[in-house]
């Protein structure tokens, strides 16, 4: 869970246009565990799904949504 608190965390620093550009989906390999980013627009907002996973096994999941204005805030 830590991993993905880090990389949600580093995301919430960017601001929209930034998190376009990332693609998605993109991986970042932290010894065994893969963490994966999707970022899926959803209305006027982005939607940003952090991931970490081994193998097949998915240990940690966490996510936000970030406003056009750069504010991020986990949705209901």
């Amino acid at each position: 869970m830590e991993l993905v608190d880090e990389e949600l965390e580093r995301l919430r620093g960017f601001g929209p246009e930034q998190l376009e550009r990332l693609g998605s989906p993109s991986d970042r390999v932290s010894g065994e565990i893969t963490i994966t980013t999707r970022i899926a627009p959803e209305g006027d907002r982005l939607m940003v799904l952090v991931e970490a996973w081994r193998g097949r096994r998915v240990l940690a999941t966490g996510g936000f949504a970030m406003d056009p204005d750069g504010t991020a805030r986990t949705p209901d």
